[in-house]
């Protein structure tokens, strides 16, 4: 397994995991229309490529020994986080593995990873929202520490979902 900074030269191979990835998470629970239109705004190369041009944020790409791309996480600090007033804080925004790579620890290493950069970045606490209903996802960021302190409200297209805001301090 190789964990590598994302550039832009990335974006290609960024745009298949994140679309890949949220797919196979959440296509059961919306209507192609929804999710279709959800992956159109938040994952066009437009876009990725703005976010990847941030200095506020930095993506990893975990990659085998072939170089699939089997997930990758997506780092906030102060102008880059989704919420405002979480001072001292880095987002976790996103955190996928495809499904087929699942259980082979990358997700822990990614976690590892955002504890490293958190102290880099002198920050005190970590945060994330995770779908209120995304039960897998709920249990492995308790078994990491992280704890409900708010919620926000997340669309998907046209349907608003209810995001659980958690937190772990550092």
């Amino acid at each position: 397994m190789k964990i590598s900074v994302c550039t832009i030269n990335d974006v290609k191979k960024l745009n298949n995991i994140c679309r890949l990835t949220f797919t196979e998470t959440f296509e059961d629970t919306n209507t192609p229309e929804n999710l279709n239109q959800y992956l159109d705004e938040a994952y066009s190369l437009p876009v990725l490529i703005e976010e990847l041009s941030n200095p506020d944020s930095v993506t990893y790409l975990v990659s085998d020994d072939d170089g699939e791309t089997l997930g990758y996480l997506k780092l906030n600090k102060d102008t880059a986080q989704t919420e405002e007033g979480f001072d001292g804080s880095l987002e976790i925004q996103r955190i996928y593995i495809a499904k087929h790579a699942k259980g082979k620890g990358i997700g822990s290493k990614l976690m590892e990873i955002a504890h490293q950069k958190a102290k880099e970045w002198n920050c005190s606490w970590l945060w994330l929202g995770v779908w209120e209903h995304n039960e897998k996802a709920k249990s492995f960021y308790a078994n990491k520490g992280f704890r409900q302190f708010s919620s926000h409200t997340f669309c998907v297209g046209d349907d608003p979902q209810t995001d659980l805001l958690l937190r772990k301090d550092i």
